[in-house]
């Protein structure tokens, strides 16, 4: 099968995917979509239009950070304009980091010399983004240690959190240890892999950061920021549609990790997917079935395809990227 009828086909089926999980949310009653008739007013539409580009603000200036760490310099506006671009394409895309490959395609063109580490700033802002989530769901989890504990479900996600938390932090210390790079043990490892150039290249661009450790915990902030922006911005709509009585430690708990399975790339946007695992999260919070989680997280995406409108807008106007410093 030629290769674009290949990519066609799949990309169809996580279309197909997205569609058939909205459909099952909509007939089992888990999504309402009368219910958001309660957002449709100017006062919601202006506060939740300025939360998303305080979020959009936030996680571009981590993005800027990760950026002149690898020594390219872009303003605080180029790198929003960007970041808009990519939300426009986490919906054109199927998955949610569609965008991500936009943008790396962007920076990687502007510094042909430097594409490996192009793409490394990219992979960086992404996993420094969900690195954030993990630490802010498990801080709630321990924070509720009793309430995880005396529940299966939450317990076995407290559980699969950890080792991906662990995962992590074997992943900063072979990047940021500088006895990792001198004792060498990895390099000769990576030597040995089918496509070793390629593993190695991109081994020292991840380790180009070893030297950029203020940059790591002030991109860890920002991160935290725009996190705790999106949750606000879970808990307004929730409050709008009228969930006022849900505490602000269930959503804090619920927003990272429902965030985090909504970005893997099964269909645009995590559209379907997020449906089905904010759900599934809000339900085994709050211990009975509720519409809260599908209600909230569509409203957020439509939000976000709205203001993705305006990155394609930024987009038709780029135009060639110029070369930068």
């Amino acid at each position: 099968m030629p290769k674009k009828i290949k990519s066609a086909a799949i990309s169809g089926l996580k279309v197909l995917f997205a569609a058939a999980l909205i459909f099952w949310l909509v007939k089992s009653g888990r999504l309402d979509f009368a219910e958001m008739k309660n957002l449709l007013n100017p006062n919601f539409i202006f506060v939740a239009l300025a939360m998303t580009a305080v979020t959009i603000l936030f996680t571009s200036e981590r993005w800027r950070g990760i950026l002149r760490a690898q020594g390219f310099e872009m303003g605080v506006w180029q790198t929003i304009k960007l970041s808009l671009v990519g939300l426009f394409f986490n919906f054109v895309i199927p998955g949610g980091v569609g965008g991500d490959v936009v943008k790396g395609y962007y920076v990687a063109r502007n510094n042909p010399n430097h594409r490996m580490r192009s793409v490394v700033t990219i992979a960086m802002d992404r996993l420094l983004g969900l690195f954030s989530m993990l630490i802010m769901a498990l801080f709630v989890m321990v924070m509720d240690w009793n309430r995880v504990t005396t529940s299966k479900p939450l317990f076995g996600i407290f559980l699969f959190l950890s080792i991906i938390f662990v995962g992590f932090m074997v992943f900063w210390i072979l990047i940021f240890s500088r006895r990792t790079v001198a004792s060498g043990w990895l390099h000769r490892f990576l030597i040995r892999l089918p496509k070793a150039e390629k593993a190695l290249n991109l081994y020292e661009s991840f380790a180009g950061y070893k030297d950029s450790k203020m940059t790591f915990f002030k991109t860890i902030i920002w991160s935290l920021l725009a996190q705790s922006v999106s949750i606000l911005l879970f808990i307004y709509i929730g409050h709008c549609l009228g969930y006022s009585g849900i505490s602000f430690h269930t959503y804090f708990f619920v927003v990272p990790i429902g965030s985090m399975i909504t970005a893997i790339p099964i269909s645009p946007a995590g559209v379907g997917v997020g449906q089905a695992a904010f759900s599934y999260l809000f339900s085994i919070a709050l211990g009975e079935t509720t519409t809260l989680g599908p209600a909230t997280i569509t409203a957020v995406q439509i939000i976000n395809f709205c203001v993705g409108l305006l990155g394609a807008v930024v987009y038709i106007g780029l135009g060639k990227p110029h070369k930068a410093n």
